[in-house]
């Protein structure tokens, strides 16, 4: 990494840490802190859920299985793009008529406060385990490139992140989401584009790459394969569509947004991920050994995929750039996450009667702090730890601790009639499949009636994973199905009309003195800031070498000018039709 590269990295950090306390103000209570008092714009909002639902384990874990196995890994985004469609048509909408603004308000109208207590405190350690994951994967990948001790690398940026969730909330972290999604999405267009050029096309990629490009390394039954993508898109729409991650829509001005801001998320994951993963395509088209390239990595050289390309064939000071929008791709999501605990810890556990703005927004700020320090040092402890595969880890985490709470919470508003205790036991049920699945199921040799065949580690890793996934979609579900059977007609009144009202506010639209008004000024300043980041990119082209790599940094330059004058005149409609 040369000094170029360290000064666009330095010169991004302030950038954003410089935005983030220009939108700081617009937090003038709990309410703008947790959810941006429910005023944002779709395309805010769209770029949010996308911004969470990835981090720099795209760029590295992630781009490691597309450099190993080719085409498969673009099913977990894609997976994504299916739930955030499925979410504009359906349960977007419905979530933003709940008229709450955190997620474990929804959980506790539909099954009361022990349920949502239970909730609240898995939510929180294991959101916390899940941002750990996110800065240690940055922070890793950081180290090796600059050839900085991973500690002090883990220490700043886990404090850049958690100074954006603590400055000012959910305005901080939404406008920074925009700023990044506009960064990330100039350099991996303009360097996917670039490596498709180079590779000779899509035709040339999948005839060069070293194994089958549709299977994969280590896969000879196509049915295993088969049978984990369509597990994935399940699994992914679930994750998706949830309660837990309804947040994403309660920060919206009314329920037609909140169904744009999910069709744009949707959209954003059909084309990105194939734009991500070119990179890392190509490096193993042009059969790169990326241990010899990346001996310090060791075992985890794959992750460098991406990087390698970057290196090798886009003009300097782009690797800066894009370790900047993997910054910018775990700052996104940690800071979503930090903000959202901090959001359900005011409103769901602190607040009580006579607790005034300052002391909320104060013990909001404290928790983040809190929240970000702890998960810091959780990264630090898995940085110790050296037989974790990162790839397998966040598939293992989502599979078997977050999907028996992410199932109840869906059915939660499909299904009426079962009784409270159904979603607390629900989670444990599931908690019971899960460690069944973990500890009993090993599926290194098929059955007879399926062949015997003894599978490769990755045919066994993937069949272990949509078995456990398929084994939540039918035992944990069909258990809260069955739940039904024990329901009555609540005799506590209290509850009664707490579920009327839950359900029918589902069915009734926001009325106009509900909604926020759009404000220009959102849109203005970010237009400003990403002209001002336009301008910072400029030196690149005077740097450049080359006439190639002049053109591929105006490129990314004025992809970025471009969004903000979009923004621009998105300002202008927005004060055009906003009532006197």
């Amino acid at each position: 990494m040369t000094s170029l590269d360290q000064a666009v990295l330095a010169v991004y950090v302030l950038f954003i840490i410089g935005a983030a306390q220009w939108f700081r103000r617009m937090a003038s209570d709990s309410s703008q802190f947790i959810n941006g008092g429910g005023s944002m714009p779709w395309w805010m909002a769209g770029a949010t859920a996308f911004m969470t639902q990835f981090s720099a384990w795209t760029f590295t874990g992630a781009a490691g299985k597309a450099y190993a196995d080719g085409f498969a890994v673009l099913m977990l985004f894609w997976g994504n793009a299916l739930g955030f469609f499925i979410a504009s048509r359906f349960f977007a909408a419905r979530y933003r008529k709940l008229r709450v603004e955190t997620s474990m308000q929804v959980i506790a109208q539909r099954f009361g406060r022990p349920t949502e207590r239970l909730f609240t405190w898995l939510q929180l350690p294991l959101s916390t385990l899940t941002a750990a994951i996110w800065l240690n994967g940055l922070a890793y990948i950081i180290s090796a490139m600059t050839g900085f001790d991973m500690v002090p690398v883990l220490l700043g940026t886990g404090v850049v992140i958690t100074f954006i969730a603590a400055s000012g909330g959910a305005w901080t972290v939404s406008a920074t989401n925009v700023l990044q999604l506009v960064l990330i999405l100039a350099i991996t267009l303009v360097t996917g584009s670039y490596a498709l050029y180079a590779s000779g096309g899509p035709a040339e990629i999948i005839s060069d790459f070293p194994v089958n490009f549709w299977l994969g390394r280590d896969m000879s039954m196509v049915g295993i394969l088969g049978f984990w993508m369509a597990v994935i898109l399940m699994q992914q729409t679930v994750s998706t569509n949830n309660a837990i991650t309804c947040y994403r829509f309660l920060v919206t001005r009314n329920e037609r947004e909140a169904q744009r801001a999910a069709l744009l998320a949707g959209v954003l994951f059909v084309i990105g991920p194939v734009l991500w993963f070119i990179p890392p395509w190509v490096a193993a088209a042009w059969h790169v050994d990326l241990a010899v390239q990346y001996p310090q990595l060791g075992e985890q050289a794959t992750n460098a995929a991406y990087l390698y390309f970057v290196e090798r064939a886009m003009p300097a000071g782009t690797l800066g750039l894009t370790l900047a929008a993997m910054l910018a791709a775990t700052i996104a999501p940690m800071s979503a996450a930090l903000n959202r605990n901090a959001g359900i810890f005011i409103r769901n556990v602190y607040q009580r009667p006579g607790h005034t703005e300052p002391q909320l927004m104060k013990v909001g700020r404290l928790f983040t702090l809190l929240n970000g320090f702890l998960a810091t040092l959780v990264a630090w402890w898995m940085a110790q730890q050296t037989e974790f595969d990162f790839f397998d880890l966040v598939l293992m985490i989502s599979s078997m601790l977050l999907l028996p709470m992410s199932i109840p919470a869906m059915l939660a508003v499909l299904v009426r009639r079962t009784p409270d205790w159904a979603g607390w036991s629900t989670v444990a049920v599931g908690g019971l499949i899960s460690a069944s699945m973990y500890l009993g199921f090993n599926p290194v040799t098929l059955p007879e009636w399926l062949g015997g065949e003894v599978l490769s580690p990755r045919e066994a890793g993937d069949l272990k994973f949509a078995a456990t996934v398929l084994a939540h979609l039918t035992l944990t579900s069909g258990y809260f199905f069955c739940t039904r059977v024990f329901y009555r007609p609540r005799r506590n009144p209290g509850r009664m009309r707490q579920l009327r009202a839950m359900f029918s506010n589902m069915c009734l639209s926001l009325q106009p003195a509900e909604m926020a008004h759009a404000d220009p000024l959102q849109a203005r300043q970010l237009g400003a800031l990403l002209f001002g980041l336009c301008i910072l990119l400029l030196p690149l082209l005077w740097l450049a070498e080359d006439s190639q790599g002049l053109w591929l940094h105006a490129a990314i330059a004025l992809t970025v000018g471009a969004a903000g004058l979009a923004l621009r005149r998105l300002a202008g409609n927005d004060e055009g039709a906003r009532p006197d």
